[in-house]
């Protein structure tokens, strides 16, 4: 069968009008391929069809005829269908493209740092899949192969700070039963010793399934994700793993794992209700909450040990702003975040106890300049476009210079302003540090998540003010703060680097513009300045090479790479 299969490669074109991007994935029924319309310029995917799922005139016609009707059904937690074409190359299908990870990338990565999914948000997921799946048995339709393959999550951070984690979740090939033939589904494509999600009396997929056939498989997920790994066999019950969860979720699994139709629960409206019983019943074990060290650590490392800091899981839509930008920018984003290792608890406690008054920013690569999404109103044309850039890792300061969230009189400082370059030079040497490159302040101020502002992509002045406030003081703004937890950096000073820029003695500003603070806070933007200027603007912060962290004796690094 693999020497049958279309293969597309970056830059091929599908059907004269599909640039091809790169692959998305493989599944049941097809290769699916982040392409670009070559009119609109629109991201959207194609699944491409094995050939020998549509090797007939008959299989094709079915196709079409049962495609139109999956198109009909629709939900907001359901990856929207487009249209079906044919052509001498491959018989295909469009969908839109959903900037996301699976839900089996996001329990690989939990399980490589070492993290437990909360009972919040393992329900949350869950019954965000119920609700998906209850668009499609209210339709008459059934997944019928439901799994973390086919659970799409896209994370971003929100709120005071991007102290909340929300997660926006859609399932795909959600139609599936509708679109290829039992028989040819379950011979060509199906191993039941590893079909683990597979509800009991799904032998052969002759059977058409039911609402209970897709809650076994969302019980199997549900049990996956508070303990680790699938049931198998006779299963220890989740309470009997983890001290922290309440008993009844010991009950909800039971039931949507029972081993006929009949002894599951009758609906995934059901199911719903009843996880949501474990957070109202009386008696309730709350899951444990994070500790201040636990919370500092995070802090220091950012998106490493994201999941570990108890921040809010909320489900909502998606945002409202250009797809199409957005989608070109999570591409180069989630290739860079895939790079970053995690750093070990020995590495963390040396880092800390190393520069106490620095943050430590790892190596590896950031998303440089100005981002697709940043529209005419916040950028120029002319400032360079998004690229990966590498850099080894650093230290910078917390704070703009004097560094430090309280003066001797116990209040919160100023800012050292009014400063020519030579002399933020000269203040950073005195202390054993220099200034930092214009990429070391852009990657710091962008965060692991590599947003627009220190804090997001969305402007929002009660974050960071709005530049106008000639009282700021180090620190006031308590929610200005990266990704890295660094401080300050989409607030009302502008800071000098060490980067020259176009003639002889001019030098890169980063942060701050004073007659537009929306676009001169953004992390991307940068301005060059005669060395010798000053002004009550214009301030700095330190910066310090490390080359690496000391690793402790018997410890490894766990990789992000997948």
């Amino acid at each position: 069968m693999d020497g049958d299969k279309p293969q597309f490669n970056r830059g091929d074109v599908i059907a004269g009008k599909y640039e091809v991007e790169k692959i998305l994935g493989s599944g049941l029924i097809g290769t699916t391929y982040l392409v670009r319309n070559k009119k609109s310029r629109k991201f959207l995917s194609v699944k491409v069809i094995w050939p020998q799922l549509v090797k007939s005139d008959r299989d094709r016609a079915r196709l079409k005829d049962l495609f139109a009707e999956a198109k009909a059904i629709e939900g907001a937690s359901l990856i929207k269908l487009g249209s079906v074409a044919e052509t001498a190359e491959a018989t295909f299908f469009t969908e839109e493209y959903f900037p996301s990870q699976s839900l089996r990338e996001l329990i690989d990565e939990y399980q490589a740092e070492s993290k437990s999914f909360t009972l919040q948000e393992a329900c949350q997921i869950v019954m965000k899949v119920l609700e998906a799946a209850e668009i499609l048995h209210k339709a008459g339709a059934f997944h019928r192969n439901l799994k973390p393959e086919n659970i799409l999550i896209s994370t971003r951070r929100t709120g005071p700070g991007g102290r909340n984690l929300v997660r926006t979740i859609k399932v795909s090939d959600g139609l599936l039963s509708d679109l290829v033939n039992p028989t040819i589904f379950a011979e060509s494509y199906v191993s039941r010793s590893d079909a683990k999600y597979l509800a009991p009396e799904m032998t052969g997929f002759d059977d058409i399934g039911s609402p209970s056939t897709d809650i076994y498989s969302v019980g199997v997920m549900l049990y996956e994700l508070l303990v680790g790994q699938p049931p198998r066999g006779t299963y220890l019950s989740p309470t009997q793993l983890r001290g922290d969860l309440p008993d009844h979720i010991d009950d909800v699994v039971e039931i949507a794992l029972g081993e006929t139709p009949e002894e599951r629960y009758p609906s995934a409206r059901d199911m719903i209700v009843d996880i949501q019983r474990s957070f109202t019943d009386e008696g309730t074990t709350a899951p444990r909450g994070p500790d201040v060290k636990t919370l500092a650590i995070g802090v220091a490392i950012g998106i490493a040990l994201l999941g570990a800091l108890g921040l809010y899981f909320m489900v909502r839509e998606p945002p409202t702003n250009d797809l199409s930008a957005a989608a070109q920018d999570n591409v180069i984003r989630r290739q860079v975040q895939a790079r970053h290792r995690v750093l070990t608890e020995g590495e963390i406690q040396k880092m800390i106890e190393s520069h106490p008054e620095m943050q430590y920013i790892p190596e590896g690569p950031f998303v440089m300049g100005r981002l697709h999404q940043e529209t005419p109103k916040t950028a120029t044309s002319n400032e360079p476009l998004a690229e990966e850039h590498e850099l080894p890792s650093f230290y910078i300061d917390r704070f703009e210079h004097p560094n430090v969230q309280k003066g001797p009189d116990g209040s919160a400082p100023k800012p050292t302003v009014k400063v020519t370059w030579a002399q933020s030079e000269s203040a950073c040497k005195a202390q054993g540090k220099r200034l930092c490159t214009e990429e070391e302040w852009e990657k710091a101020c962008k965060g692991p998540d590599n947003f627009v502002y220190a804090y997001g992509d969305t402007f929002d002045s009660t974050l960071c003010g709005d530049g106008k406030d000639n009282d700021y003081r180090i620190g006031s703004y308590e929610n200005c703060i990266s990704g890295y937890g660094v401080f300050g950096m989409s607030a009302g000073a502008r800071e000098w680097t060490s980067t020259g820029k176009g003639s002889a003695g001019r030098r890169v500003v980063k942060g701050g513009m004073k007659a537009n603070h929306q676009r001169g806070s953004r992390c991307a933007f940068a301005m060059d300045e005669s060395g010798g200027y000053s002004d009550a603007s214009l301030s700095f912060r330190c910066c310090l090479s490390a080359e690496s962290v000391p690793r402790a004796e018997g410890e490894e690094a766990k990789p992000t790479e997948k």
